[in-house]
């Protein structure tokens, strides 16, 4: 019988969050195959293939340290997706650029999956951080220079708009705001994946930011770009889900995932178990051959 490890993070034990591998897992166990859930790195396990689910911007070291011990490991160069680290739309103080642009977190999800690490660790400077940072903006008059979290991402018209305090913050980061649109309507697409299988979709919403709970599928079996198929093997991913726009006929990353959430029911999250679940058997091949 095939063993899998599924490695969280020692955090996430208290937060595991509603991640698409549960419903995998899941699926994996009905086809026979044994399944475990690992939070933290205390032990090694005997297993044919690790998939890590540390929902993280930057893997830990020691994490990467006790995964090297593992010969079959899912998303193992895929150690950090910060927006520095993959984005290719950044732009800097004083460059030339005159579309509008996007203030983000340098870290994944606004930060917060990160913050939630930082509570667990040092649970009273987080909160500390919480309270203080709107009153050190206030008292220095410099937005955003204190922020390591966002709750939602500020476009702006120009460059020239940013407040100066975003510029001097390396939690921070801005892109050219490149959204997909028609009519009224925003578009963005997900190309989720596990081994040799996907799925490709497009959402559709009333703003540029599309949530989950606030979009809804409107093209399901989309073409994958080339641009995106090659990001993801330069990456090295096996497993997660890449967001993408298309913009004036140019693709535009915006975001890497290897821990993609899923809806909060096995029914809602069947389209993507049944396109997915299946992967598990390439990547299960090439695990035995090193064994």
């Amino acid at each position: 019988m095939h063993r899998i490890l599924i490695l969280m993070h020692e955090y996430q034990q208290k937060r595991r969050g509603n991640l698409l591998i549960n419903f995998l897992a899941q699926a994996w166990q009905n086809q026979g195959l044994e399944v475990k859930f690992s939070y933290g790195i205390r032990e090694y396990l005997e297993v044919n293939l690790v998939i890590p689910q540390i929902d993280l911007t930057q893997i830990p070291s020691e994490y990467i340290n006790y995964l090297e011990a593992y010969p079959n490991v899912v998303n193992r160069k895929v150690t950090d997706i910060s927006k520095r680290r993959i984005s290719k739309n950044l732009l800097y103080q004083g460059e030339d650029y005159p579309g509008p642009v996007i203030i983000k977190t340098n870290n994944n999800f606004g930060g917060h999956s990160d913050y939630h690490w930082e509570q667990f660790k040092h649970p009273l400077r987080a909160r500390l951080f919480r309270l203080l940072v709107p009153f050190a903006e206030f008292i220095s008059n410099k937005s955003y220079a204190w922020r390591r979290v966002l709750r939602r991402y500020p476009v702006y018209n120009n460059l020239s708009e940013v407040p100066a305090g975003v510029f001097k913050n390396e939690n921070l980061v801005i892109e050219r705001f490149l959204p997909e649109k028609e009519g009224s309507r925003y578009f963005l697409r997900h190309y989720l994946f596990l081994g040799d299988h996907s799925r490709s979709v497009r959402v559709a919403g009333p703003t540029p930011f599309l949530k989950r709970r606030k979009s809804s599928l409107v093209d399901e079996g989309v073409p994958v770009p080339e641009e995106v198929i090659r990001f993801r093997q330069q990456l090295g991913m096996d497993y997660g889900k890449i967001d993408y726009t298309i913009c004036a006929q140019q693709v535009n990353i915006l975001d890497v995932n290897p821990t993609p959430g899923a809806p909060g029911s096995p029914e809602a999250a069947a389209p993507a178990v049944k396109a997915l679940a299946d992967g598990i058997w390439s990547l299960l091949r090439d695990s035995s051959k090193g064994l």
